[in-house]
């Protein structure tokens, strides 16, 4: 079974494509009075025209993610316009903190994805909060970053976008760093595709993100098909190559953070770190993006639970 914390736009459309693709019974949770009822009840309909069996519960009650296999946190205060990542941190520290002792008390035994933004720092405290193994607690981050990035190359080359290979590490903001040289198109590395300053601009707008979530006020559709990629991935043990918001041991020379890295991830969670050759620029930016985490992890109490 999967739990979903959130019903809002992110975690109810979530479900939805997790529903569709059949991965897994869910329950969806949110302390708004009804509104993870009406969801589930909305969802349930759906499923004749979609073909999905699987089973949907709308509830307002943690403890009824008992059992749950994978637990999916989207409970939050999202970032609005003009709202600094300071203010953020600060409404979903509590948030997350509180949930981490139910998921712990309620569903001792699963993995956490934490969805919930500023994503590293919101990971790095379920990790602490929760008192869960590292590779049962990940953030989604650098999936989406991926999906953003792989979109922009295949608009500029009008080719399937099914084609192309590549990974984006680091924080899942504006220091995120698509990593260019283990990109690659049927095999094609990009460089032999395009110029270093087509690349660089796409590199920019893989960054610069918030130019168009501001459009509509933050995504939906991009985010939910992450989770739901996310999701099958561990509940069917595919042992799928990703990056993801990670609490590394030592690889890339990091510790004590959560940090979009390159993964396996599968049955386990997160089955292994990978840790690729980096030429010294990009490890001076992957250092440099762990910086700006380990500075906002250290503005918030990390007490375990």
């Amino acid at each position: 079974m999967i739990s979903i914390i959130g019903a809002g736009r992110v975690g109810s459309f979530s479900a939805f494509n997790i529903l569709r693709m059949g991965i897994a019974d869910i329950t969806l949770v949110d302390v708004r009075d009804g509104l993870a009822a009406g969801e589930a009840f909305d969802l349930t309909q759906s499923s004749s025209a979609i073909e999905a069996d699987g089973k949907i519960n709308g509830t307002a009650k943690i403890s009824d993610i008992e059992g749950s296999d994978l637990v999916i946190v989207t409970a939050g205060v999202p970032r609005e316009p003009g709202m600094s990542r300071t203010e953020l941190l600060e409404h979903n520290t509590g948030i997350v903190s509180g949930l981490m002792t139910d998921v712990a008390k309620y569903a001792p035994s699963c993995k956490i994805m934490m969805v919930t933004n500023p994503v590293d720092v919101m990971t790095y405290l379920a990790y602490i909060k929760s008192g869960f193994e590292r590779n049962r607690v990940f953030g989604m981050g650098g999936i989406l970053d991926t999906l953003r990035y792989r979109s922009h190359i295949g608009l500029e080359l009008n080719l399937s976008m099914e084609d192309i290979g590549g990974l984006v590490v680091g924080e899942h903001d504006g220091h995120m760093i698509p990593l260019v040289e283990y990109t690659t198109v049927s095999g094609i590395p990009l460089r032999r595709l395009l110029d270093e300053q087509t690349i660089a601009h796409i590199v920019e707008r893989t960054r610069s993100r918030r130019s168009y979530a501001s459009l509509k006020g933050g995504t939906v559709y991009a985010p939910a098909a992450a989770i739901a990629a996310m999701t099958e991935a561990v509940l069917r043990g595919r042992n799928q190559v990703t990056t993801a918001s990670v609490v590394p041991g030592g690889e890339y020379g990091l510790r004590d953070i959560a940090i979009g890295l390159p993964i396996v991830l599968g049955e386990n969670g997160v089955e292994r770190i990978l840790e690729l050759p980096l030429d010294d620029a990009t490890m001076r930016s992957l250092t440099e993006s762990a910086k700006i985490i380990k500075s906002a992890i250290e503005g918030i109490s990390l007490s375990p639970h």
